[in-house]
């Protein structure tokens, strides 16, 4: 089977999203958060209002060897992509070709079981990953480029994803690829910190 080609576009202007899977049409739209307080590109001040206390992290399952496509510059994202042998790549964009404004993305990865190993950062252009035996911290200044990192798991592993976006931490921002459609097709809201496991390990 060969990957599903997805578009994900973010229209923060308008407060839309649209993801679309090739072949199988509109998969998900939804409102999701900007991470501005207003059309000037302003840095919101306050995160989006958390889950409940207590609420676990959802936990969903990945299509293997599914991988997605962003236009950078045109849309704000998270990506989390998995590789048949424990291999992730998670991968972020920005609007700035539409707000002129830059996106402070924090990502945060970890493991509780075995370690996180191989690691990849040279998307980051210059900026580093802090990785640690479970834990991977990943922070850039995204534009008009893809930043993002690649990492090896222990095949099967359950991988936890928490992100924020110029300090607004929202589900609406996290994409995988789901029995062929963006995030399953799932229209409620996802939790963030999210965590993800490959379908084949």
């Amino acid at each position: 089977m060969s990957p599903s080609r997805i578009l994900c576009v973010a229209l923060i202007a308008s407060s839309a999203v649209a993801c679309v899977v090739d072949g199988d049409g509109p998969s998900r739209s939804s409102t999701p958060p900007s991470p501005y307080k207003d059309n000037t590109g302003d840095p919101s001040p306050a995160p989006a209002t958390p889950p409940a206390s207590g609420t676990a992290p959802m936990l969903v399952e990945v299509d293997t060897d599914q991988t997605m496509s962003a236009d950078p510059g045109q849309g704000v994202g998270v990506f989390i992509e998995y590789v048949k042998g424990g291999i992730w790549n998670v991968w972020w964009t920005c609007d700035t070709a539409k707000t002129q404004k830059t996106c402070d993305f924090n990502v945060s990865m970890s493991v509780a079981a075995g370690k996180i190993s191989d690691v990849d950062s040279s998307q980051l252009e210059g900026l580093t990953a802090l990785p640690t035996p479970t834990r991977l911290d990943a922070s850039s200044t995204t534009s008009t480029q893809v930043s993002g990192v690649s990492f090896k798991t222990n095949p099967g592993a359950v991988l936890t994803v928490s992100a924020s976006v110029s300090g607004l931490k929202d589900g609406s921002f996290l994409f995988f690829v789901q029995n062929g459609k963006v995030n399953g097709g799932f229209a409620g809201p996802l939790t963030n910190p999210l965590q993800l496991q490959g379908n084949i390990p």
